[in-house]
């Protein structure tokens, strides 16, 4: 008898504990997930505007944020078409101003490695080059995949939508 209300004493102490452990554990899972999701549209959001807004007073330092926001496939595409985006925004004296409509998550992998944003964002170019043209408008949608690559979020890949 006495071994049992020990071990129901025991119980009854522990099991506060044990519960508090776990939840704390849950909770902490969770906000981990909300920041994952949160960093993973940041990131792609970043991208984009560095994408859109391109000037050819700075575009050396707009080509390396574009390059310092990606990776992999989409790091290799724009590192190899830089010396054209180059010479043209300079040639033309481009200034292309960039600005987020919107960006939402649209799906994050199970193990929070991985996910694709979906962006909106418009441009408005102006050229400085002597030529009378209006200012021209484009509009962007992106379906964006970025990674967590040693704790930062990367863009992988950007795919133009329609």
């Amino acid at each position: 008898m006495r071994r049992a209300l020990t071990a129901g004493l025991v119980l009854l102490v522990a099991a506060p504990a044990l519960a508090a452990q776990y939840f704390a554990r849950a909770r902490t899972e969770a906000l981990t997930a909300v920041q994952d999701r949160e960093m993973a549209v940041q990131a792609a959001a970043a991208h984009a505007v560095s994408l859109m807004s391109i000037d050819h007073r700075r575009i050396d330092d707009d080509i390396k944020r574009a390059l310092a926001t990606s990776t992999g496939q989409e790091r290799a595409q724009y590192a190899a078409g830089q010396a054209v985006l180059r010479a043209a925004t300079l040639k033309n004296k481009a200034v292309q101003t960039g600005v987020l409509r919107a960006s939402a998550l649209a799906s994050l992998a199970g193990d929070r490695r991985t996910a694709q944003v979906l962006i909106v964002g418009d441009a408005v170019i102006h050229w400085e080059d002597g030529r009378k043209a209006p200012p021209e408008e484009r509009f962007f949608r992106w379906r964006m995949d970025v990674t967590k690559a040693s704790g930062l979020w990367l863009v992988a890949r950007a795919e133009l939508v329609r």
